[in-house]
């Protein structure tokens, strides 16, 4: 059912570090940086540095994630890309988007469909991606 003696580890370490990855170009100035800070209410100063923090908890999150995918597509012993895809999506938007959607939702939030857009999609194409590599590194 949950074997974590058939987990791939380092399948699970690349995903995590790609999708990780994915998150740093997704929020990159060139990317959804500006409709980010738009959605929080950020003004972002031209010296800020993000702390530490803004690295390490994403990628323990990335991790996690990724460590939670393979032990789902192992247990729905899934055979193909399309079902690995599958997966993901379910997962993409089942779990993670609608949890953010839902965080989201908060008086602070200036925007919150905006916010709920910008983050629930990056983790939509993350986990689909998450998906497939650990589908295609069995």
């Amino acid at each position: 059912m949950f074997d974590l003696n058939s987990v791939n580890w380092l399948a699970v370490l690349l995903a995590a570090v790609v999708y990780f990855m994915i998150g740093g170009l997704w929020f990159a100035s060139f990317g959804f940086q500006k409709p980010w800070d738009k959605a929080i209410g950020f003004s972002r100063p031209k010296t800020w540095k993000p702390e530490s923090k803004y690295y390490v908890v994403p990628f323990l999150g990335c991790l996690v994630i990724s460590i939670a995918t393979a032990i789902l597509l192992n247990a729905a012993n899934v055979q193909s890309l399309a079902s690995a895809i599958t997966l993901g999506l379910i997962v993409g938007v089942g779990y993670a988007a609608s949890t953010t959607s839902i965080t989201a939702v908060s008086p602070v939030t200036p925007r919150p469909a905006l916010l709920a857009a910008v983050v629930g999609s990056y983790h939509v194409v993350g986990i689909v991606i998450v998906s497939m590599i650990l589908f295609g590194w069995k």
